[in-house]
């Protein structure tokens, strides 16, 4: 019986395990397949108790013939910093990867740490026409050789789909599709649009999208402008723009939506399938193509009207999604258009009131099906080699419906339970069928994999890092009146030893490194080792709990000699704690520590500790304490490459 079958039947003789195994003194034969899921978040606490729950059946079958370990993560243990040492087997300190947001050490500015888009600056001016010269640079921020360079040498097939941390896709022999940190059509990580004659009905104006006012010309049409790139053919940078015409017919409760020559007609409660859109740059000669979806929120007595975030269309995109260029293309033929950004399920909508949970429930799933859809495309044309197949939707979901399984949240009690107290149960459900897809797909010679980046903990209280170092003197507002500023507006830098910015990241301002820094290099040990006993002390007046599990110095942790991006100190939170939403851009809220009121109620920002990940793997291990950094190099030994990659070990060769 081959392992097909024993999955198929779920019934074997130990020994006839034990031989399928082959782990027992036999050579393992050189792996013809290896397939690779990264779920994102997927936690080996949670994995554990559905399985044995019955709600993960394909992962209880599996685990007769396979093993499930925690996984290390990374310090810290965020997304694109762990994604980061799987590709290259290393730490920040190669990949250069230290957190969602880097900053400009000259103006402490905060960037996108993955990648960075930049114009040219070379055009020939005819009249308003600025005729460029020179594309755009897009930059992958991410170093370090990736693993599959081994594998790909030897002839190896190797497909990474929505790989994260890869925008854009370097060439290389191998096959790539980019997703985290791939950007909307805009360059930011998502920015939706809300259409509404009602815009005093929402009060949050925070990032994430934007509401625009419209009204009603008398006949029930709307003029809804749709807003893209910004023309850079044109003096000044003008916003390309589309106009839909939105015709509202209250009785019906239904809308009309006109817009570069498609129609979609939406009830109240409706998605549409995706649009596409097009931004005329040179009318006639240059245009831009991209796609969203509409959702109709309401009709009476206020229109509001939901557009996702305009994503770069896979059949013609803006910037290099793919590589080679015809992958996107090519997929989009088979399967039609689908979502390009790197966080595709729109979080920021939920989080400011404009999707309610089911709303949000219900693009989230879109994004879901669309995944599998992908998956099952690629599984049936998966002949030899190594596919890397990656999910978004389970850290994401799991970050917005944590309240749901933890009744010390603050939002436990007025979350509708009832409708979604089991979701988390029901995506941990989702992930296993597409583990199920994935092992119908098993043979002699195909090993599976299952890892994530990263497990889960609660979001309960949010600490405000820059209000608690001007608390205790280590940074100096311009005036009592600065509290509940920004940091670039209030902070008076002469007298300003350290700020916080990211999710992680604490700096010095460092003399010589920092414009106006006030730190001198030689006493930046002793005020760095001050922060971290003072940040390990510090205490929730409320529950009497530390805040901070441990304050990793980074040159302790990656060495001496750091780029100037890093942060001097990475900070772990304690289980239940998390920086706040105003730490990471730099804020001064006025209180220290305050609940989290967001429905993004998990996290994983902490000390890494508390949140390893998960490897689910049919090939033995021989390493008990296998790390996430360690799977590039196991996987290129699967295929018995002569030349390992540097980094990581082999953790499942007693050799490696």
């Amino acid at each position: 019986m081959n392992r097909r079958d024993f999955l198929r039947t779920a019934a074997l003789a130990p020994a006839a395990l034990a031989a399928l195994k082959l782990g027992c003194g036999n050579h393992r034969p050189a792996a013809r397949r290896v397939i690779v899921l990264g779920i994102d978040g997927l936690d080996p606490q949670l994995v554990g108790k559905f399985a044995r729950e019955g709600y993960m059946p394909n992962v209880s079958r599996l685990l007769r013939m396979a093993q499930i370990s925690p996984l290390g993560t990374t310090i810290p243990p965020q997304s694109p910093v762990a994604w980061s040492g799987f590709i290259t087997g290393r730490g920040p300190e190669v990949h250069g990867i230290y957190d969602f947001i880097h900053r400009d050490p000259a103006t402490r500015s905060p960037y996108l740490a993955t990648s960075r888009v930049q114009g040219t600056d070379k055009f020939l001016n005819l009249g308003k026409w600025r005729l460029p010269l020179s594309g755009a640079k897009v930059e992958l921020l991410r170093k370090g050789e990736p693993f599959w360079t081994s594998i790909t040498s030897q002839g190896i097939p190797v497909s990474m789909i929505k790989l994260p941390v890869d925008f854009p896709p370097p060439e290389g022999r191998a096959r790539i599709l980019s997703g985290l940190g791939t950007p909307d059509l805009k360059g930011s990580q998502g920015s939706f649009t809300f259409f509404t004659d009602d815009p005093r009905s929402l009060s949050d104006d925070t990032s994430g999208g934007v509401v625009v006012p419209v009204r009603d010309y008398g006949d029930g049409r709307y003029q809804c402008r749709i807003i893209g790139p910004e023309n850079t053919m044109i003096e000044g940078n003008p916003d390309m723009e589309v106009n839909a015409d939105v015709w509202i017919d209250r009785v019906s409760k239904a809308v009309r939506i006109d817009v570069c020559g498609s129609r979609a007609v939406l009830g109240e409660g409706e998605w549409s399938p995706w649009v596409r859109l097009s931004f005329d740059a040179i009318p006639g000669l240059s245009s831009v193509s991209g796609i969203v979806r509409f959702y109709l929120k309401q009709t009476t007595p206020h229109l509001k009207l939901y557009v996702t975030p305009v994503n770069m269309d896979p059949a013609d995109p803006a910037l290099p999604i793919s590589h080679p260029d015809s992958l996107s293309r090519r997929l989009a033929e088979d399967l039609g258009p689908f979502y390009t950004q790197g966080f595709p399920e729109d979080t920021k909508a939920r989080s400011r009131g404009i999707l309610d949970d089911r709303e949000y429930l219900q693009q989230a799933m879109i994004v879901l099906e669309e995944r599998v859809r992908l998956l099952d495309h690629q599984l049936q044309r998966f002949d030899d080699g190594l596919l890397f197949f990656y999910f978004s939707s389970l850290d994401l979901n799991v970050h917005m419906f944590y309240r749901t399984i933890d009744p010390r949240n603050p939002l436990y009690e007025t979350t509708n339970l009832e409708r979604f107290g089991t979701i988390v149960r029901e995506l941990y459900s989702k992930m296993d069928r597409a583990i199920g897809m994935a092992m119908e797909h098993l043979d002699e010679r195909t090993e599976l994999l299952a890892i994530s980046d990263h497990g889960f903990a609660p979001f309960r209280r949010s600490f405000n890092l820059n209000s608690w170092l001007a608390r205790e003197g280590y940074a100096s507002l311009g005036s009592s009146r600065s509290m509940g500023r920004d940091m670039f507006s209030a902070t008076d830098w002469s007298a300003t030893a350290a700020y916080g910015l990211g999710l992680n990241g604490l700096y010095l301002n460092l003399r010589g490194r920092e414009e106006g820094g006030s730190v001198d290099p030689s006493e930046a040990d002793a005020v760095l080792r001050r922060i971290k006993r003072d940040l390990e002390a510090a205490t929730d007046p409320l529950t009497g709990r530390r805040i901070v599990s441990r304050a990793y110095l980074t040159s302790e942790v990656f060495g001496p000699h750091q780029p100037p991006w890093a942060p001097d100190i990475v900070v772990g939170y304690s289980r239940g704690y998390r920086a706040s939403w105003e730490t990471t851009l730099g804020d001064y809220p006025e209180e220290v520590v305050t609940d989290n009121l967001d429905p993004w109620s998990g996290t994983h920002c902490v000390n890494p500790d508390v949140v390893p990940g998960t490897l689910i793997s049919t090939v033995p291990l021989v390493i008990e304490d296998p790390r996430l950094a360690d799977m590039g190099r196991s996987i290129a030994g699967l295929f018995e490459v002569p030349e390992l990659p540097p980094g990581g070990r082999n953790v499942f060769e007693s050799s490696g």
